[in-house]
């Protein structure tokens, strides 16, 4: 019986040797990243092509942290790469709720937000956008670069909403950069379970003069501002559908209250001009807004003007669209103006307000400014 057991364990230590050995041969599964786009894009034509803006939401379902390296937009019919990702342009593209910094590092079940925005030549729509993303493990094995293909998204096709002015003249500057890590673009509101952002496509207008100014003498006093009390437009026929004006209004920017997030509009309309379509006014001044709930207005019509409340650090209009009556609670929608004059550009926002803008003296119909630039409605 002695011998018996003798003869066994080697047989044993071989076969377990012998297991563990194919067990080695067996591929590991890739680390779980899960990709999804949540709100397909629209195109609207700006700068003469069609652009598209939109998210793609990475989740990391892995036991370890997995580093984010490349992201391709593919049209998934035509195989033709749209836009690439990778290095410093990735990294300036993500955002981690859950870090400040090194977002292309996500942690094991957390989120990171890809924001897309590119244009293509020509006016072809893509029937289906692919997406593909490459990473790695961020500890342990960090050789293998893994990529999966998924996100596949069909961007609407139907008619783009089209705007009348919001103001009159200009010249305007249509203030907005989706790379602005706390820009309109990025802000994220979480209503009633849901994240959106309200603020996908809003513009901020400020007023400039011929110099590039936005104020005349003191840039402290509201009123030096050349936006300031300037007559804001219905940009569509609608129905008012609210309105809010007990929002007071600092004489100095230097004496402007702090507001949190819900309270960012300051004294706003919401404007409905089709279903589930509204348009949103914000930081109007008060007693200004000349207009009430469910009363119909014409297109061009005055409806208040231009102010300096809520979260604002100068005068200027906000406007964007969005899917619901809710400032927060809704999803920014795309849109073009009817037309416009492109007046100038603004090469660097860090000199804003500092020197003459590049002129320029472009009419255009139905497009969606360009990021910072110059313009002038009719």
């Amino acid at each position: 019986m002695s011998n018996h057991k003798l003869f066994l364990l080697p047989v044993f230590i071989l076969v377990t040797f012998i297991c563990r050995a194919q067990d080695n041969r067996i591929p590991a599964l890739p680390p779980g990243l899960e990709i999804k786009v949540v709100q397909p894009p629209q195109p609207v034509i700006s700068g003469g092509h069609p652009m598209y803006c939109y998210e793609i939401h990475l989740t990391n379902f892995s036991p370890g942290a997995l580093l984010i390296t490349k992201l391709e937009a593919q049209d998934a019919k035509a195989g033709i790469t749209l836009k690439v990702l990778e290095g410093n342009d990735l990294s300036a593209r993500l955002y981690s709720p859950a870090q400040k910094a090194a977002a292309a590092i996500l942690p094991p079940g957390n989120v990171s937000i890809v924001f897309l925005e590119y244009s293509l030549a020509g006016n072809a729509v893509p029937a289906e956008i692919t997406h593909r993303v490459s990473f790695r493990n961020n500890g342990g094995d960090t050789t293998n670069t893994f990529t999966i293909t998924g996100a596949v998204t069909q961007p609407a096709t139907g008619p783009v909403i089209a705007l009348g002015a919001p103001l009159r003249g200009g010249p305007w500057t249509a203030v907005y950069d989706p790379a602005w890590a706390r820009g309109h673009r990025r802000v994220i509101f979480v209503k009633d379970g849901v994240a959106r952002i309200p603020g996908r496509f809003a513009i901020d207008f400020v007023k400039l003069d011929s110099t590039g100014k936005f104020a005349r003498g003191n840039e402290d006093t509201i009123t030096n501002w050349h936006g300031y009390g300037a007559t804001v437009l219905a940009v569509a026929d609608g129905i008012v559908s609210t309105v809010r004006t007990d929002f007071p209004e600092s004489s100095v920017i230097s004496h402007h209250h702090g507001y949190a997030a819900h309270l960012a509009t300051g004294n706003y309309i919401s404007l409905k001009i089709a279903e589930n379509t509204y348009v949103f006014y914000e930081h109007l001044q008060p007693g200004s807004i000349v207009v009430k709930a469910g009363q119909r207005v014409k297109k061009g019509t005055p409806i208040a003007q231009l102010g300096f409340t809520g979260q604002s650090t100068g005068p200027h209009l906000h406007l964007h669209v969005a899917s619901a009556d809710a400032p927060l609670g809704a999803e920014g929608l795309p849109f073009v103006f009817e037309q416009f004059t492109v007046s100038g550009a603004i090469p660097d926002f860090n000199e804003f307000g500092k020197q003459p803008y590049r002129q320029l003296s472009q009419p255009l119909r139905a497009e969606f400014p360009l990021s910072n630039s110059v313009i002038s409605f009719p």
